[in-house]
């Protein structure tokens, strides 16, 4: 037979619980506070940069985050175009080359004159319409600009467009007399659009303001429409009436 020995119960005690037998070994009159055997904590380390805790009373503002690095700069209007003549460059609209654009210079300084043209018609930014014929019949809206000058007007037999206040200019058209149009800026330089594009056709010369620049077209239409019709094929709607214009 074997006898199972006891093993001693301090010994025991200090190995279940080490705290309970330092509490006791302290003086009764000692009142400090308990010192607790350290602990060895075998998880695992974080490594790296601990996270910063806010305080919760701290109303100061929070630091704006770094600016993300720009994507590319954006697209401009006039960037986004098909390559076109610049005014100047060519001698003469033809059915081939029926494209031209003003640079922001020419498009922003003194007058452009187109004769050879028996009305013109007008949008402003603010969609308002009206039209003027040669014989100064006029219908629909002005654009005014300062001055009391409108923006679209003919002067003596020439449909002339005040560029120093094309931004309040959306588009414009030009109907073509018969012959030959010519178009001129304030530095001189012009280009002839031709009368007709073709057999039993009547030159339109459009006019756009596309962001700074101002692109011109020569467009057709047949030879018999009235301006009413012209009108009407390019949407022009004219907002108010102010008197009759030739048909």
């Amino acid at each position: 037979m074997t006898r199972r020995v006891k093993e001693p119960v301090a010994e025991v005690e200090r190995t279940r619980n080490p705290e309970s037998v330092v509490e006791r070994s302290r003086s009764p009159l000692d009142l400090s506070s308990p010192q607790t055997p350290a602990r060895q904590d075998s998880g695992p380390q974080r490594s790296g940069p601990q996270p910063v805790l806010r305080d919760p009373l701290d109303l100061s503002p929070r630091p704006a985050p770094a600016p993300s690095a720009p994507r590319g700069l954006a697209r401009t209007v006039e960037s986004r175009l098909y390559p076109a003549p610049a005014f100047g460059g060519l001698h003469q609209l033809t059915a081939s080359h029926a494209v031209v654009r003003l640079n922001p210079r020419q498009a922003a300084i003194g007058s452009l004159f187109v004769t050879g043209t028996r009305g013109t018609a007008w949008e402003g930014e603010d969609r308002t319409t009206g039209a003027q014929s040669v014989h100064r019949e006029q219908i629909g809206t002005a654009i005014p600009t300062p001055g009391n000058r409108p923006l679209v007007s003919f002067v003596n037999r020439d449909a002339v467009v005040v560029l120093r206040h094309v931004r309040s200019l959306r588009r414009a058209l030009f109907i073509g007399a018969g012959g030959t149009m010519t178009v001129q800026t304030f530095d001189g330089s012009a280009i002839a659009v031709q009368g007709a594009l073709g057999p039993g056709q009547r030159t339109v010369l459009t006019a756009t303001r596309i962001g700074a620049l101002l692109e011109l077209r020569a467009e057709s239409v047949p030879e018999q429409w009235d301006d009413g019709e012209i009108w009407r094929e390019f949407a022009f709607t004219m907002t108010v009436g102010l008197g009759t214009l030739r048909r």
